[in-house]
């Protein structure tokens, strides 16, 4: 049996650095309270050094108590009482003897305020001694005396660090204040303070996760300490052999100085003996507070002592056959035989483990067995399972069989590309056992091998690449194979091929010929090639005036225009521009200019174009004249003063006066009339705008 001993844990956080106590100028008071069932308040307080402690108990504390609440309304200003007629001190030496003699912590708290010589050599102080072996003398009474008063609240109140207020009130609110009759000349101690009131009495927890593990004749136990740090100081461990009645394994409560790092550890540990195995025990844990206390039992935890099986497998052998059929032979003492249930036939991937029973229920006599199911890299272990107890097992053997099967091609590939290269693939995942990864492969046009683009398997089935959109390619192409464990690797996926965005300009073609001739100029280009461009774009002069796309041609085997809208003798100039699918233009080719011949193109012109006002008709009548042959027909437009013209009618080629009844009147117009030829082209436009009657 062991004794864990912990330092109260409101002074955690000053003792860890209390050996400094002569070179620290101020010390503090920690308080604290508790409501029991009858209303009376227990108030507990602590110095956070040495040299406190001993100046305070010579000069005393004083509590004053400020009712801040009453009937659940906020006083305007406190009503301050001064619990303590004089400063609390230790009372003498001779009113100690009734307590001491009947609680040891009483004993050790008056051989550390009275004792000449102080001597650790108590059985119950023996944790405390190891803890401060090498502190002084006065630190050592000083941490000694904190620690049982933790444990005993009736020596806490007789040495002047406790104080039970039972003037409370229920319905009223108390901020109580501690401070020392100190002079701040000798050491300046800043006072401690706690706020509470009657109605707060709080059941205290039950505790937690108390669980064990039996061994031969032995138990460990272990529950949380830091969940209820705040609530408990101490614990009784409580057995019993019926799960009924329950006695104290020490009439000395179980306290932590376990720590690490300066921090208590998160569980408390104790281990116990057992008179023998296979006999169920049942136990629980009480927590105990600062004030004595004690608050529900924990569950029970069932248990027993567990014989430990001394004998362990060893496989002799393990050799898979031509069908992939592993037989595993081990060796074990037949003096165990009598002790198991049986054996089992664990697998894992891995040396280390996890290891998960494959085979099960294997007689206590039998020394082999035989598995089936084997991937590419297997680990296997032979587990002797007791009758009671826990099991032994033997060390893992490697068994790899032969493989030269690869996987199925991977399925399912899809990918795009986004405007900054950045490729997105994935796939379906592959269903082999003993798949190991995948390879990824890119090729930039179709007939290229395509090259991998991993050495290391990708254990993904994703994969992100990155490419140049800045250049010519306007596709890319992907595969993925699979690989298994040993290796072998599948056929490719089907290739998948993914757009570029177009981000480039298609280059600039060239106007390699024109001809003239009696139906027009005819010109023909060359484009640089590129797979994006969906269409041409024939761009003409007239003269000096600005270029226009007089046509758009989509891309095809004719790279030649024939412009039959020309009029005679009159001068031409031609560029060609291509333009991709998302609408990027090349530069324009290099410009030609052509004269057309007197016999070529359009012949005459819209000699004149008037549109009249009729008010009586409510209406605006247009009227033309022109000298030009073979017209088709007539577009009529029209727009308000300084705004876009818009398409009204289209005429037949014979006509040469229309009537516009959707004008409003008053409002200004503007109308343009262009000619369309017999061949499609266009004429030029011509304006007039329409007048009063």
């Amino acid at each position: 049996m062991m004794l864990l001993i912990r330092i109260p844990l409101f002074l955690l956080g000053f003792l860890l650095t209390a050996t400094a106590f002569a070179q620290q100028d101020t010390a503090t008071i920690a308080v604290r309270a508790n409501v029991d069932t009858t209303g009376s308040i227990k108030l507990r307080w602590a110095v956070s050094n040495a040299m406190a402690w001993k100046q305070s108990n010579k000069y005393g504390f004083i509590v004053e108590r400020y009712t801040v609440v009453r009937d659940n309304v906020l006083l305007e200003k406190p009503e301050r009482v001064v619990l303590t007629a004089k400063p609390l001190k230790p009372q003498p030496l001779n009113n100690w003897e009734p307590l001491a003699t009947k609680n040891g912590y009483a004993a050790i708290i008056a051989q550390a305020l009275y004792g000449e010589d102080f001597d650790l050599s108590r059985e119950d102080a023996k944790g405390v001694a190891s803890f401060i072996a090498l502190a002084q003398e006065l630190q050592q009474r000083y941490l000694v005396s904190m620690y049982a008063a933790d444990l005993c609240y009736p020596a806490a109140v007789m040495a002047g660090w406790g104080l039970e207020d039972v003037t409370g009130k229920k319905g009223e609110r108390y901020l109580y204040r501690i401070r020392t009759a100190v002079p701040s000349a000798i050491l300046n101690i800043q006072m401690g303070s706690v706020y509470t009131s009657g109605n707060e009495n709080v059941e205290l927890p039950q505790p937690q996760e108390l669980h064990g593990i039996f061994g031969d004749k032995s138990v460990l136990l272990t529950w949380n300490y830091t969940a209820l740090a705040d609530h408990y100081n101490a614990y009784f461990l409580e057995k019993s052999w019926d799960g009924k009645n329950f006695e104290r394994v020490s009439q000395t409560p179980l306290v932590n100085m376990n720590s690490k790092d300066g921090k208590p550890v998160d569980r408390m540990i104790y281990t116990d003996s057992l008179k023998g195995n296979g006999q169920s025990v049942y136990y629980r844990v009480i927590g105990v507070n600062t004030f004595g206390q004690e608050g529900p039992p924990s569950e029970i935890l069932q248990g027993a002592g567990q014989t430990k099986l001394i004998y362990v497998p060893h496989i002799t052998s393990a050799v898979p056959d031509a069908n992939g059929v592993l037989t595993v032979v081990w060796e074990f003492d037949e003096r165990g035989d009598e002790q198991l249930q049986g054996f089992e036939l664990q697998r894992s991937d891995q040396a280390q483990g996890p290891f998960v029973t494959v085979v099960n229920n294997i007689p206590p006599d039998r020394r082999n067995v035989t598995f089936s199911d084997l991937r590419s890299t297997n680990y296997f272990k032979i587990n002797a399972v007791p009758k009671t107890g826990a099991p032994t097992f033997s060390f893992p053997v490697l068994v790899q069989p032969a493989d030269s099967i690869p996987p199925a091609a991977p399925a399912g590939l899809i990918g795009n590309v986004d405007t900054t290269g950045v490729v997105t693939l994935s796939w379906v995942p592959n269903k082999e056992k003993d798949l190991y990864g995948y390879r990824i492969f890119r090729g930039n046009t179709k007939t290229e091998e395509l090259v991998p683009l991993t050495y290391n398997a990708v254990t993904t089935t994703n994969w992100v690449d990155t490419i140049s959109v800045h250049n010519l390619n306007n596709e890319v192409f992907y595969a993925v194979t699979a690989l298994d464990q040993r290796y072998n690797q599948s056929e490719k996926s089907a290739v998948l091929t993914l757009e570029k965005p177009d981000l480039v300009p298609p280059s600039s073609p060239l106007i390699t010929a024109f001809d003239i001739g009696k139906n027009g100029i005819s010109l023909k280009w060359v484009t640089g090639g590129e797979e994006n461009i969906t269409s041409i774009n024939v761009m003409r002069a007239e003269g000096k005036k600005p270029m226009e796309v007089i046509q758009s041609l989509l891309v095809s085997a004719e790279s030649s225009y024939l412009d039959s809208a020309v009029y005679a003798n009159q001068h031409y100039s031609y560029a060609i521009v291509a333009v991709t699918r998302s609408g990027l233009l090349s530069a324009p080719s290099p410009i030609i200019t052509v004269q057309a011949p007197a016999q070529v193109g359009r012949l005459g012109t819209i000699t004149s174009f008037d549109a009249r006002r009729d008010r009586k008709a409510n209406n605006i009548v247009l009227s033309w004249k022109h000298n030009v042959s073979a017209v088709r027909g007539f577009d009529i437009y029209r727009n308000e003063i300084g705004k876009k013209p818009t398409l009204i009618k289209s005429l037949k080629g014979f006509e040469t006066s229309m009537k516009d009844a959707t004008a409003t009147d008053g409002t200004p117009y503007e109308y343009l009339i262009r000619i369309v030829l017999d061949n499609g082209r266009y004429g030029p436009f011509m304006k007039t705008v329409a007048r009063n009657k």
